[in-house]
């Protein structure tokens, strides 16, 4: 799947735009336009992050959308961090929860389930950037951590690591290393060993 760096750049502003009335609201999955992702804390941290690993590739234009959408998700999470925080949380036990479906699912109809892997790979790197992000706000609980340790367990042993190969565009290769995103450098098996 190619990479396109202004669809990364108009996703994160779109959604530090709108992050204000998201953070206050119940709803998980924010809003936006039609042709964007949904609104949520980790979505934006993905884009956040991949965006400033990719920052020196930008142009001075696109360099000031990020800078400028930056500010702004700062300036709201510092405003509303009670609601932040509570985001952050909800939202990690979601995607944990769903991965262990998919995991659950894989389980059952592994072939079926392996074409599907890279949206859970997108999730579990979402998973990765909300956690470092819980981590720093000290809302990362040993519950949390021994739940995505259950689920790395079993994801590790659906993948086929032995021949390595990025799930997605080369581009993104260099700011994802294999050593602490090993889930990224490979697919489930179609046909497991019983």
């Amino acid at each position: 799947m190619a990479y396109d760096i202004d669809t990364d750049l108009k996703a994160l502003e779109a959604m530090a735009s709108n992050l204000t009335p998201y953070l206050y609201e119940n709803a998980l999955y924010g809003t936006l336009s039609m042709n964007l992702p949904k609104l949520t804390v980790g979505g934006l941290l993905l884009r956040l992050y991949r965006l400033e690993q990719l920052e020196k590739t930008l142009t001075n234009h696109q360099q000031e959308r990020l800078r400028d959408a930056k500010i702004n998700f700062e300036q709201q999470r510092s405003e509303w961090m009670v609601h932040y925080e509570g985001k952050i949380t909800h939202e990690l036990q979601a995607r944990l929860r769903d991965l262990g479906n998919y995991l659950n699912d894989y389980d059952r109809h592994p072939k079926s389930t392996a074409n599907g892997y890279p949206v859970e790979a997108t999730r579990r790197t979402i998973i990765h950037h909300l956690m470092l992000e819980a981590q720093h706000l000290a809302l990362w609980t040993d519950e949390l951590a021994d739940t995505l340790r259950r689920a790395d367990s079993r994801l590790q042993a659906a993948l086929t690591l032995d021949t390595p190969s990025f799930v997605w565009d080369d581009l993104l290769k260099q700011m994802y290393p294999m050593d602490d995103f090993w889930w990224l450098y490979s697919t489930p098996s179609e046909n497991p060993n019983p």
